[in-house]
């Protein structure tokens, strides 16, 4: 049964799309010699913006939104998952769920009014977890039906946090919202942990706003990642950094290049696998 795992910030501009394309793109790239389900990773693109999709499958074509993600969550019943997972651009093993910008638009505005509207994301997912290693869901950057969905449907929640005292401050009501998802719906949802992004070293308050990260979320603080062109860079030209910034020779146990983000968000992927491998399973 594939781990499902929910990129959450109900702030904006965080390196949340970032991480779940990133994130995806590396554990395709660590499980490519895995055979069957065990090697196969599926992106989900809940924010009706798409960009986890530009960086996964740009120059596919476009879908009707009958065949999009939107029918998942509000036609009763849904339309078979299995037949719209696509393969991604640049990795055999890594496939995504096609979206239509106005379609989730529209499905944002109308999942409000639908029977069991919190858990058409889980249902609809539900026979696609057997083929799967890991599935991996972007999340829009503000609280919403969107959003409830997605955490419903994770098994963990990862959270990339800014690092600015912005960035801090504003997730107490991600918090509760978590609070509420288990209260209401999955009492074994679990943080995987905070992911500080975007640091600068050389900002004054960086080591401040670290130590006020690990003092409130003791032991949930995974390695930070840095502001980088490469980044940037590989986000305009519609890729994963592991693509844009490839090694000389790669091997399934050495997915980075001499780029930093290449070498931090490898690092996030071990520590992914480490934990699963290990049966260890993060809870806050």
């Amino acid at each position: 049964m594939a781990l499902t795992i929910t990129v959450a910030n109900e702030k904006g501009g965080v390196g949340k799309t970032t991480t779940a394309v990133n994130l995806a793109a590396g554990l395709a790239l660590r499980l490519a010699e895995q055979p069957g389900a065990a090697g196969r990773v599926l992106l989900v693109d809940m924010d009706p913006q798409g960009h986890a999709l530009l960086a996964t499958a740009f120059g596919q074509p476009a879908v009707q939104p009958g065949d999009s993600l939107a029918s998942l969550l509000t036609e009763t019943p849904p339309p078979s998952a299995q037949r719209m997972v696509q393969r991604a651009t640049h990795h055999e093993n890594l496939f995504y769920i096609p979206s239509h910008r106005a379609a989730m638009i529209e499905a944002a505005r109308v999942l409000p009014t639908l029977m069991a509207n919190e858990t058409r994301l889980a249902r609809a997912l539900a026979p696609l977890s057997s083929q799967f290693a890991f599935i991996i869901i972007d999340t829009p950057p503000n609280t919403g039906d969107l959003l409830v969905n997605a955490l419903v449907a994770g098994d963990q929640v990862l959270i990339p946090v800014e690092t600015s005292y912005l960035g801090v401050s504003g997730l107490r009501e991600l918090e509760r919202t978590i609070e509420q998802i288990r209260l209401l719906f999955r009492p074994d949802l679990k943080i995987l942990g905070y992911l500080p992004t975007l640091l600068e070293e050389q900002r004054s308050e960086a080591q401040e706003i670290l130590g006020e990260l690990e003092k409130r979320y003791r032991g949930y603080i995974l390695p930070p990642i840095h502001r980088s062109s490469d980044l940037a860079y590989a986000h305009s030209s519609h890729l994963d950094v592991f693509t844009y910034r490839p090694p000389r020779q790669r091997r399934s146990d050495q997915i980075a290049s001499s780029s930093r983000p290449t070498q931090e968000y490898a690092q996030l992927v071990e520590l992914i696998l480490q934990r699963v491998n290990s049966g260890g399973r993060h809870a806050a």
